[in-house]
């Protein structure tokens, strides 16, 4: 079997790496392990959507994958999605697409642009229908997320968000992630492990180590489940 796997920075995606036996270097962002009978691509994009979206777009045009997965940290706005835990991102939307209307935003789902309404779109969101069992991906909690170019950390972007989208979690590339894949037909999963609430900045309280450690984990034991 034949994996991708995108991460946005080497933090996120090291430790998984270091379990899997490397066997070359397309270039400085993109390298291919084995892992018993799985071949694993990683590619490290960068941060944010457009980088992702570069990364994918040239990555999937040169080669054909079996399943592809977007890993990384996220900060959840759901107090009971405690801090440490994985979840599968099935729904996601990019948050800052839309129009200002005077003191008010108008998201791109309520512009009626039709193509926001059809394939990969559903009324504006990504929503992912792999076959998780498949993959040994059922057991994650299934979350709806939203895809921006800001952590948010101010109350009134909070509020505001919440009340228009009501999102789960919070990334900065999933959503692009999944319109590739959904584009392109490949089984896929966004699987995040949450570091921080998202709240009134404080990186006193994030934990990035617990997180990427919980993440790793989860991570392999997918590959264990996909290479018996």
């Amino acid at each position: 079997m034949k994996i991708f796997i995108l991460a946005a920075t080497n933090i996120e995606v090291q430790p998984l790496s270091d379990h899997l036996t490397a066997v070359g270097t397309h270039d400085e962002h993109i390298n291919r392990y084995i892992h018993k009978d799985l071949t694993i691509d990683i590619v490290v994009s960068g941060i944010g959507m457009v980088a992702k979206a570069y990364y994918l777009g040239r990555q999937l045009q040169s080669e054909n994958y079996d399943l592809a997965l977007n890993i990384g940290i996220a900060g959840s706005y759901k107090k009971e999605i405690p801090i440490g835990e994985v979840v599968n991102v099935v729904e996601d939307q990019f948050s800052e697409m839309g129009a200002e209307d005077g003191e008010g935003f108008i998201s791109i789902v309520d512009m009626n642009f039709v193509e926001f309404d059809s394939f990969p779109y559903s009324k504006g969101k990504l929503i992912n229908e792999t076959d998780f069992v498949r993959f040994g991906l059922e057991d994650l909690i299934k979350t709806k997320g939203i895809t921006s170019n800001t952590i948010h950390g101010r109350l009134a972007s909070i509020t505001d968000l919440i009340d228009k989208f009501n999102p789960d979690v919070e990334t900065m590339g999933g959503a692009a992630f999944l319109f590739a894949c959904l584009t392109e037909s490949i089984p896929c999963a966004q699987i995040r492990s949450i570091s921080n609430y998202v709240e009134v900045r404080d990186r006193s309280g994030w934990k990035v180590e617990m997180a990427i450690e919980q993440l790793t984990k989860h991570v392999m034991n997918v590959f264990e489940y996909l290479s018996k």
